[in-house]
Order: C-alpha cells, then sequence, then structure tokens
C-alpha cells in the first residue's frame, strides 16, 4: 500500500480491517468506510478518531460506495469487502442472528428495513418461504416451509427459540450447520444481502483507478458465485485468482471462523 492512495473498506465492522489499512498507508493514505449497521458503525467511530482526517466513515450500505466516491470526486486505489457477519452483530446486536441465544426473531442490520424474519416467518405464502429456503440451499425446503405454515396456525413465530424447536422438531437434528444455514437465508431474505452483492459489483469497477484493485472476502457458496461470475462476465476486470484463497491451516487454528472464507480479487483494466 502506498501513500497519497484512496482506498475503501465497504464491511468496516467494528474497524479491524481499516485500521490495517489505515496503518498501511501512513502518513497520507485516505479510507473512505461504510458501515450499515447502526451500533458497530458508532464503535468503529470511536476506534478510528486517531486517523483524524484521514478517514472518512459513512453509515450506509456498501451499495453506496459509488454514489458517495462520485460526489466526492474520487477514484479508489483500493476497495475491500468482507461479506461475512461480524461476532460483534451475532454476539451483541440482540437482533436474533444467532440461533444460539433466544431474542426477538429481528435479523435486520440496519434498523431503517421494514421487514424482519419474524414477518417471513409469519406471512409469507408456502411458495415465497419455499424458495427463501431453496434459494439458502436449505434441505427438504419444500417440505420446511409447509411445515412452518401449519406450525403458524397454532402458534407465530416470535423468537429464536420457537424457530430452533421448529426446526429440530422437522428435521429431527439440532446440527449447527442446518440451524446455521436457515437463520442465514432468513438474513440474506431481510437484508436483500444477495441483492445489494450484485448491485455493488456491477457498479464498483466504475470507481476504480485502472490498475485499482476489488478484493472480496465471502464465506458460502451463494456469495461466492455471485463474486465470481460478476468478475467473470465484467470486461472491466482482470481476475488475479483463478481460484479462490483460501485460509491456511495455521489461520484456521488462530480464527476458526475464517475456515469457510474465500477470498477473490479483480484489477481494474
Amino acid at each position: 500500500m502506498s501513500k497519497d492512495k484512496v482506498y475503501v473498506d465497504g464491511t468496516v465492522g467494528l474497524g479491524g480491517h481499516s485500521i490495517a489499512i489505515l496503518e498501511a498507508s501512513s502518513p497520507s493514505g485516505i479510507l473512505y468506510g461504510f458501515e450499515w449497521n447502526e451500533n458497530s458503525f458508532k464503535i468503529a467511530q470511536e476506534r478510528l478518531k486517531k486517523f483524524k482526517d484521514r478517514v472518512k466513515l459513512f453509515n450506509k450500505n456498501f451499495i453506496s460506495i459509488k454514489e458517495v466516491l462520485q460526489k466526492e470526486g474520487v477514484l479508489a486505489d483500493g476497495i475491500l469487502l468482507d461479506l461475512g457477519i461480524s461476532s460483534f452483530l451475532l454476539e451483541h446486536s440482540k437482533r436474533g442472528f444467532s440461533f444460539q441465544k433466544n431474542e426477538i426473531l429481528d435479523m435486520r442490520i440496519n434498523y431503517s428495513i421494514k421487514l424482519t424474519a419474524k414477518d417471513i416467518l409469519n406471512t409469507y405464502d408456502y411458495q415465497k418461504l419455499a424458495q427463501i429456503f431453496k434459494k439458502g440451499e436449505v434441505p427438504k425446503a419444500e417440505k420446511f416451509a409447509k411445515f412452518i405454515c401449519e406450525k403458524r396456525k397454532k402458534q407465530s413465530f416470535e423468537t429464536t427459540n420457537d424457530l430452533v424447536k421448529a426446526i429440530k422438531e422437522f428435521f429431527k437434528t439440532s446440527k449447527k450447520n442446518l440451524l446455521a444455514i436457515i437463520f442465514q437465508s432468513l438474513r440474506i431474505e431481510v437484508n436483500k444481502e444477495l441483492e445489494n452483492l450484485e448491485i455493488a459489483l456491477k457498479n464498483l469497477p466504475e470507481v476504480l483507478k485502472p490498475f485499482g484493485r476489488i478484493l472480496i472476502i465471502s464465506f458460502h457458496s451463494l456469495e461466492d458465485r455471485i463474486v465470481k461470475n460478476a468478475f467473470k462476465h465484467n470486461p472491466k476486470i482482470k481476475i488475479l485468482t483463478k481460484k479462490p484463497v483460501t485460509p491456511s491451516l495455521e489461520e484456521i487454528k488462530r480464527n476458526p471462523k475464517a475456515r469457510s472464507a474465500k477470498m477473490r480479487v479483480g484489477e481494474r483494466l
């Protein structure tokens, strides 16, 4: 990384990557940071304060990167999107992202979103529910959607425990992988994660300098497929990673949550 360059962190979280970028591009690299969750944004603001005017933070989704950079009249030398849901949201948001805590089934990353996970489970018809589960690669998606529709006639879904009980009853198992994939499919629908990623991937090459790089870390096949196809079909992007880069065993030992990470890098032609 060089000084006087412009970098974008589209998924700031609590600021880990942003701090690393700002330190590596010291003393004069500029960072534009985007964090959609209100609470994470406040924490990141506090943590990045020491970098003063070298950092500009926005409480917006990464689909706003193009609009903000064009308004600022800048192009980026590098753009990073780390698509993993942060541990902070899972453990401290109280929004029902985790099956390991009993919380209200909300799952909105930002409260400006009207739809909640509770709304989906209680009001979507069988076909729409089945579609969400199929898209999320949930096994027996159609039968499970029917089961949810029957269940809610007796009692509405309010908390994560209600959903976990229904999953255990239908699948006769409480495997973490299965719970994770069902919770993930609802979270993706609430926050329109895949649609937002597709929009961003279409727009981001337009705000990259020639030879500027875009680096994307995804954590499940749905996202990775979108990234792979977007890079492949964009004539403005040269693919630098023929296959996705995955973490080493050593890295997985240090950080078990990184085990499913896949990184792809493209360069602006």
